[in-house]
């Protein structure tokens, strides 16, 4: 390609066309933003949002990246109140409403105390494609980490 004033001059299969360098101009633009918009939605598939929220009892957070909004409903934290049942006993918990559009569901996820329970997955759920784990729950506060 070879620019000549306010015209550009395409060399296709040895066949020489003068185009207006707006006319040029505007089609690659056009085009640079179809190739954007095709790689940022590969890079969105592709890579999962990483998300960490550190919530307290009562408080709702809009995740960034995603559609969905999350309440915390209860948190129930029997091990920082000195709980006797040890760690499998005391039943640490938080009770969430995960809402996307006009559809909400609730979810009860438990802290993973020992490596058993957190192959069972006890800690984590799938909800509207999105994977959520509690990461931790103390003081009635928890950290949740939000996946796609």
């Amino acid at each position: 390609m070879a620019l000549s004033g306010s015209s550009v001059y395409l060399w296709r299969h040895h066949i020489c066309a003068a185009i207006p360098w707006t006319r040029v101009a505007g089609e690659l633009k056009a085009r640079f933003r179809q190739i954007s918009k095709g790689v940022i939605n590969c890079v969105n598939q592709s890579l999962p949002v990483l998300l960490l929220a550190l919530l307290a009892e009562g408080q709702t957070v809009q995740v960034a990246g995603t559609d969905l909004t999350i309440a915390v409903g209860s948190v129930r934290d029997f091990t920082s109140q000195g709980c006797l049942g040890g760690l499998i006993g005391c039943l640490d918990t938080v009770q969430l409403e995960v809402t996307r559009g006009n559809l909400s569901q609730h979810i009860t996820l438990s802290a993973a105390h020992t490596e058993i329970q957190r192959d069972q997955g006890v800690n984590r759920t799938k909800v509207f494609d999105h994977e959520i784990t509690l990461v931790l729950l103390k003081n009635k506060q928890v950290v949740l980490n939000i996946d796609n």
